[in-house]
């Protein structure tokens, strides 16, 4: 089982192929990250999670080798010597569904194997996400094969992640951690997030008998900033009341690249330059359907992992300084969202979530706590946070309109303490567009 100061830190999801390239073959790779893991210390995080690495072939994927274009083994482990001398512990990503497919009938016997394997290389644990496919094929093999890996990985003294959909699945002592990433999917259009907050509900009320971690942003998915505004829209209030929901959660927080810097799209991208077959498929279809090319771009990102997929801004230049040349996927992140300017001014998002990083770090209610459901609607979510002697209100409104508090909120945070609040107005009755408040009892 994880540590008390395990259960306080963050988790950074790195996709090297769109990280920074080192080369200048136009390809992000992983002596990019590397070189960047310093920047991923100074936003707080404790663990990076290395994402889509593995070399893939005919539909399947050899777990034991690294893509030719993002490096090889000697590079995991420069990352994770790198990762030692910053205190960042590194940790690989497989996934079920790839390990059933290339493996099959001797899944079990390879991938004790492949963890032994990679332990070699100086990384501190991994995650195996899809276990629910493990089940839907053989309950009972999938808890044999789970309860091998758990062996396994606390006779090696590495962390366990088990990625799961149904929190139902997860059983005490299974995995060290319980992830879920399905949050993201629940958000189908702006100011309906009942389903979406009942999810994280449900994560926490699981949390508070085996460790769980969840994202709101992750390679598989778009990007939360880009389903819920229009292109024009300020992204900043919505990005602070995300960070401050999931930094004062009770589940371990997850953060994926390029969130630190709000990274988007481009408001508007040729589709014909993009080198990404399956997006512009899926784009193509779009437009079969009627919809003009406007309605098709906007669709691929509010539907499709495009937004999180594409290259990151180092700065506001032509190129981003991702790389010496053009890069590989055709587009990046919109050129506002740069880490040369985040890093500059104390202001920025970037610097925001350091600071909400830092204040689930120094304040134990929001890792160790428990956890109490008050109040989910639509647009709303409220839930308190105890520990000890100490007690906190967390008011999320992530719609685009003020709402009017219960009464019995009300009263409960009325003589209380605002420690964070994204908006320069505080009224302990309503709350403004995007506003996300911590009230101390």
């Amino acid at each position: 089982m994880l540590e008390n100061k395990e259960k306080k830190s963050t988790y950074y999801e790195a996709y090297p192929e769109s990280f920074i390239d080192s080369n200048s073959d136009g390809i992000g790779d992983l002596e990019g990250l590397r070189s960047k893991l310093t920047i991923i210390s100074q936003l707080g995080a404790n663990y990076v999670l290395i994402n889509q690495v593995f070399k893939e072939n005919s539909g399947k994927v050899d777990y034991y080798k690294i893509k030719e274009e993002l490096g090889d083994i000697e590079d995991i482990k420069a990352i994770c010597e790198k990762g030692k001398y910053i205190r960042i512990k590194i940790l690989l990503d497989f996934d079920s569904k790839d390990l059933l497919a290339s493996y099959g009938d001797n899944l079990k016997e390879r991938l004790i194997d492949l963890i032994k394997y990679w332990k070699e290389t100086g990384i501190k644990g991994i995650r195996i996400k899809n276990l629910d496919c493990l089940f839907e094929k053989n309950e009972n093999d999938a808890k044999e094969l789970i309860a091998a890996i758990k062996e396994l990985t606390d006779e090696l003294e590495l962390i366990f992640i088990g990625g799961f959909d149904n929190p139902d699945l997860v059983k005490d002592d299974m995995v060290d951690m319980a992830y879920f990433s399905k949050a993201n999917s629940l958000v189908k259009e702006p100011n309906s997030y009942k389903e979406f907050y009942n999810f994280i509900d449900r994560v926490q009320k699981l949390s508070e008998k085996i460790p769980a971690g969840m994202d709101l942003d992750n390679f598989a998915s778009p990007r939360l900033l880009e389903k819920i505004l229009d292109h024009d829209e300020e992204v900043r209030p919505l990005s602070e009341a995300l960070a401050t929901m999931l930094f004062s959660l009770k589940t371990i927080p997850f953060i994926y690249q390029g969130t630190e810097i709000e990274a988007k799209s481009e408001y508007e991208v040729d589709m014909d330059g993009i080198n990404d077959e399956k997006i512009k498929a899926i784009y193509n279809l779009y437009l079969k359907d009627g919809l003009d090319s406007e309605e098709a771009f906007n669709k691929i990102k509010r539907e499709t992992n495009f937004s999180a997929k594409i290259p990151l801004r180092w700065d506001n230049s032509i190129l981003g300084r991702f790389s010496e040349v053009k890069n590989y996927y055709g587009t990046m992140i919109h050129y506002d969202n740069n880490y040369k300017d985040y890093l500059k001014h104390g202001d920025s998002f970037f610097f925001y979530m350091y600071n909400i990083i830092m204040l689930r770090k120094k304040e134990s209610t929001f890792g160790l706590g428990d956890y109490e459901l008050l109040s989910i609607d639509e647009t709303v979510y409220a839930y308190k946070r105890t520990y000890k002697d100490k007690a906190f209100v967390v008011l999320i409104n992530l719609s685009d309109d003020f709402y009017e508090l219960d009464e019995k909120i009300t009263e409960l945070i009325k003589d209380g303490k605002v420690i964070q609040n994204n908006n320069p107005d505080y009224d302990p009755e309503i709350l403004d567009a995007y506003q996300a408040v911590i009230v101390e009892l």
